[in-house]
């Protein structure tokens, strides 16, 4: 029985564009931090792409799921390295240990239903002053055309 990855793993997709990012040393500007959520969105979309159509011939599901985990965990990381703006520093670092302990979770228990809530994101909104000044920060960085790494309002 071939596992349809692609149906199952694409809220997955979905959410992390809404996710934002932390790490990096000293305050990084809006535009630095969007650029790195951008392309660490856009490499998660791509790793998961070539992820699920390796898995799609899969017929045991659980090493479908393990196909899904190593992109998760380079999301994770890039994530994690990217250089908020001192304003949001200490909700980066919330932020990020939240998305690691659901990728952890997703690890362990090798369930996509460990990630209902990541195709949500699992990330808090950053305060909606600063979500607000990343949008605009955004709108004048190319790898972030067409990407959405933020919650809607």
């Amino acid at each position: 029985m071939r596992i349809p990855l692609l149906l199952i793993a694409a809220p997955v997709v979905a959410g992390t564009f809404l996710l934002a990012g932390c790490g990096g040393d000293g305050a990084g500007s809006d535009e630095d931090f969007v650029k790195d959520l951008c392309d660490a969105s856009t490499q998660l979309e791509s790793d998961l792409d070539t992820a699920i159509a390796d898995a799609s011939s899969q017929t045991d599901p659980e090493k479908a799921i393990e196909a899904l985990v190593p992109p998760l965990e380079d999301f994770v990381e890039a994530f994690k390295d990217a250089n908020p703006p001192e304003d949001l520093e200490d909700w980066h670092e919330t932020a990020s240990n939240q998305l690691e302990t659901e990728v952890e979770e997703f690890k362990e228990a090798k369930s996509l239903e460990e990630l209902e809530g990541f195709g949500d994101s699992p990330v808090p909104d950053p305060p909606a002053e600063a979500k607000s000044r990343l949008r605009t920060a955004a709108e004048d960085v190319e790898e972030c055309e067409g990407v959405t790494f933020m919650k809607p309002d």
